[in-house]
């Protein structure tokens, strides 16, 4: 158990309890989205679904979700709320409605959100390059599961169960909650163990009636802690920054290849990968990805200039205020800190790491880590193509 507290005065509090190691790569093929939807929408056993309607009456905004690697129950409420907030979460959280027919009546929802996923092509090459990459992993699958009729209702009341004392992190900001009644209800259960996946490369194309192609492309970014604030700025300059980023310069300003074209990380517990997207047309595909290719390699081989990392010291410390300006912001910056190991404070000391980076240590960093240079992509393009 950990609590993060922040003291806030404009009258609402924002109550989070998130369950470490919960997430879909801790549990069967679609489970854990699975619990934590039925949790969503299908209320306590008493009242059901009409649970929600007292809960909308006052205002009160309850959300349950689970991603790769946790579940999130987020309570938002005016604080001369608080005591029905809290009391009616205890209600759900003793007392969740895991019956045959909820269960039944949440698959038929999620499979009908699944048939709409097909049509959308983002998604779809995405999920590809995840289950390219990340093949024979729980990572290659979707969060939402790529069997969901095969879960069991055993299946939901043993994932429930990991929801224990010992992999609560509760966040509170606003008006301070007494955790105890939480702490009473959760079971004492082992965390289970941490997991990392190491990317593998491969490539994938599926083809669909679509005007134009989808590109998704990944690589494996072995980044240690101490190496995040260059990895931020490298990644900026490389792709992340919109217009000005090299990316967007070379695929959409002199090409007008895309709309849009952007790399990012995706700093996670269980994986870590540089990963980037964008659209063009059918004649331009080919073009697109050696182009792609092209950039990164020469990133890589010859770094940045000073005037890039001047333009993005200027934007990551400039916009700063903006990342930090709100409670729940400022709460998952706390959650950060803790969940990914990170000393208190790190994201202020970050940006002072970053306003003193020299042009050779940031370039010295890109060129080390070559192994962005391994690409693996996935592609949705028209049948023809």
């Amino acid at each position: 158990m950990y609590l993060i507290y922040e003291k806030d005065t404009l009258g609402r509090t924002i109550f989070e309890i998130i369950f470490k190691n919960t997430g879909s790569v801790f549990a069967k093929d679609g489970v854990a989205n699975m619990c934590a939807y039925m949790l969503n929408k299908r209320g306590t056993l008493k009242e059901k679904e009409k649970f929600y309607s007292a809960l909308e009456e006052k205002a009160i905004n309850l959300t349950i979700s689970a991603n790769k690697e946790f579940t999130t129950i987020s309570l938002v409420f005016l604080n001369e709320k608080k005591n029905f907030a809290i009391k009616k979460l205890l209600e759900l959280l003793e007392n969740p409605n895991f019956t045959q027919e909820a269960l039944e009546k949440s698959k038929l929802e999620l499979l009908a959100k699944k048939e709409t996923l097909k049509n959308n092509y983002d998604y779809i090459a995405n999920q590809n390059l995840f289950k390219t990459i990340f093949k024979n992993t729980p990572l290659q699958h979707p969060v939402i599961g790529d069997e969901i009729e095969k879960i069991t209702l055993d299946d939901i009341k043993e994932h429930f169960t990991l929801y224990s004392k010992e992999s609560a992190v509760f966040i509170n900001g606003g008006k301070k909650i007494d955790i105890k009644d939480f702490l009473d209800v959760f079971p004492s259960k082992d965390i289970k163990k941490d997991k990392f996946f190491k990317p593998k490369h491969g490539n994938i194309t599926e083809k669909h009636l679509v005007e134009q192609s989808y590109i998704y492309f990944g690589s494996e970014y072995d980044i240690a802690n101490n190496e995040l604030y260059l990895a931020k700025v490298a990644t900026f300059i490389l792709g992340a920054g919109g217009f000005g980023s090299r990316m967007m310069e070379e695929i959409r300003v002199k090409r007008g290849y895309a709309y849009s074209a952007y790399a990012q990380n995706e700093f996670q517990k269980t994986y870590t990968i540089l990963k980037g997207h964008l659209q063009t047309k059918l004649e331009n595909t080919d073009d697109a990805i050696n182009i792609v290719k092209e950039l990164i390699n020469d990133f890589v081989k010859n770094g940045v200039s000073e005037e890039e990392l001047n333009q993005a010291k200027k934007f990551l410390i400039g916009s700063e205020p903006l990342r930090n300006e709100l409670l729940a912001q400022r709460l998952l910056r706390k959650f950060k800190e803790y969940y990914y190991n990170l000393p208190k404070g790190y994201y202020e000391k970050e940006l002072e790491m970053i306003n003193s980076l020299e042009l050779n240590t940031l370039n010295d960093f890109i060129k080390k880590h070559d192994e962005i240079k391994n690409l693996s992509f996935s592609i949705v393009t028209n049948e023809n193509n």
